[in-house]
């Protein structure tokens, strides 16, 4: 397993250099130094593939951070009968020498490492290569606000606790501290600014936009608890965004495609896979079927929630495991498809209007909560003529659409700690982790032993 310092020490060999007075001192034939190795346009296009592939791993998007956003929530349970993946998770008894926390951990850092070499490239400035350095800009945005939430206290919280460690530039000797979860917040907020104003080229939705780093940012304030910024930013998406929300059961057969979308229909961004490149049985589609693992089953109180003429709930359906029904996550359904596998959503259209939504009625300004609210809800269930709601009950109705349009996408568990409430998890739950509580420590992520073992200034989060 790779930690940050061997993370940098990979890179630190690139950068080996040549001696005219000795053999042993050339320049190796098979690698370049960090210096050298993005000199061109072209170059740095291909470290951002390089940069976007990283992100297909299962240790991120692939599935690791889309499923723990729910299985520590309480939208989805471990059936009985499993693989055995993901349980520390699930019973809350994930300790520092946890390998899935290890490998999102290096991951994570490796995708920065990656987005860093693009973005403190030597190359000539066009178009196209602020376009890239945008692109990683928003990339390493996005990274840093996955590892402060999983690994650092929120933000409303205590935002002068530990966070993580802010890495930007290439130094093979670096043994970083930890910084501030608000100065984590700051140089993802910096990034996405910058990424937005670099940024003028669409290309599809497997590729970061300015638009995708404004939803980003919009997201950021609303966990910040900025709610005249959050509203400002997703305001910009919405009115020149250009972005779509499906009709009917136009919604059912988004969900089927496995293309990235150029008609910026629901998708803002997405980490792409096809039948080539992609994360094979330790997808996230794959953990869900149950012609694979199966292991992950909606949970009923989620399922419940949904009336019967909305079109989310057909996203559930009923299965058999062990001889009794369950209710089957099926959004993910491109498991076994040859020539292309299910994406993974980073930020959709719904989710800017939710932030929205919450962002008008945090500020008073009801009229526009609702409008907005009831756009997307009524889009959902036409049968529904839309919510009237105001003061507490508007915010409890739009964060418990928020669980219902994001449900197994990775949010729900980070709303819950934005929140700062307690959850509570149904008897499908075992019963000693049915009630986590706001002030318990397993709700932050331990740093793995190795990372400490390497580095002495960092410190371990309370409790392991």
């Amino acid at each position: 397993m790779k930690n940050i310092s061997k993370i940098l020490l990979l890179g630190f060999l690139l950068t080996l250099g040549a001696c005219k007075d000795s053999f042993f001192d050339q320049r190796p034939y098979d690698s370049l130094p960090v210096d050298r190795a993005i000199l061109t346009e072209a170059d740095m296009a291909a470290a951002a593939n390089g940069m976007y592939a990283s992100l297909r791993s299962f240790d991120l998007y692939g599935r690791t951070l889309p499923l723990i956003g729910d299985l520590m929530a309480d939208n989805v349970y471990i059936h009985v009968q499993n693989s055995g993946r993901y349980l520390p998770q699930y019973n809350y008894s994930v300790n520092a020498q946890n390998g899935d926390i290890a490998n999102t951990w290096s991951a994570a850092y490796t995708a920065i490492l990656r987005a860093n070499n693009i973005i403190n490239a030597s190359v000539t400035e066009t178009t196209a290569t602020k376009q890239l350095k945008g692109e990683a800009l928003a990339v390493r945005g996005l990274l840093y606000f996955e590892l402060v939430r999983l690994f650092g206290k929120p933000f409303l919280t205590d935002a002068s606790a530990a966070g993580v460690p802010l890495i930007t530039k290439f130094d093979p000797n670096a043994r970083p501290a930890r910084n501030k979860v608000s100065e984590v917040y700051e140089q993802i907020l910096k990034d996405l600014n910058e990424a937005y104003i670099l940024m003028t080229v669409n290309k599809n939705s497997s590729y970061m936009t300015k638009f995708a780093a404004r939803a980003l940012a919009s997201k950021v304030y609303l966990y910040k608890g900025d709610y005249a910024n959050a509203q400002t930013a997703a305001l910009e998406v919405v009115r020149s965004g250009g972005f779509l929300l499906t009709t009917g059961n136009g919604y059912l057969d988004y969900w089927k495609s496995a293309v990235p979308v150029t008609n910026k229909l629901e998708t803002i961004f997405e980490v792409s896979s096809d039948g080539v490149a992609n994360a094979g049985t330790n997808s996230l589609a794959y953990i869900y079927d149950q012609a694979g693992y199966g292991d992950m089953v909606c949970a009923d109180e989620l399922y419940n929630i949904y009336s019967n003429t909305d079109t989310r709930k057909q996203l559930v359906k009923t299965g058999r495991r062990s001889n009794a029904n369950i209710w089957v996550v099926n959004k993910y359904v491109n498991v076994s498809n040859a020539n292309d596998k299910d994406d993974t959503k980073v930020i959709r259209y719904s989710d800017v209007l939710l932030i929205l939504a919450e962002a008008y009625a945090r500020q008073g300004n009801e009229l526009e909560s609702l409008n907005t609210f009831n756009l997307l809800v009524q889009r959902r269930d036409p049968s529904f003529a839309g919510f009237t709601s105001s003061g507490a009950q508007l915010l409890e109705d739009i964060i418990t659409e928020r669980r219902k349009e994001l449900a197994f996408e990775g949010d729900r568990f980070h709303d819950l700690n934005r929140l700062g409430r307690v959850i509570n998890r149904s008897v499908q739950y075992p019963a000693a982790v049915r009630s986590i509580l706001i002030n318990d420590t397993r709700r932050v992520a331990p740093f793995p032993q190795v990372e400490l073992d390497a580095n002495p200034n960092m410190v371990q989060n309370t409790g392991y």
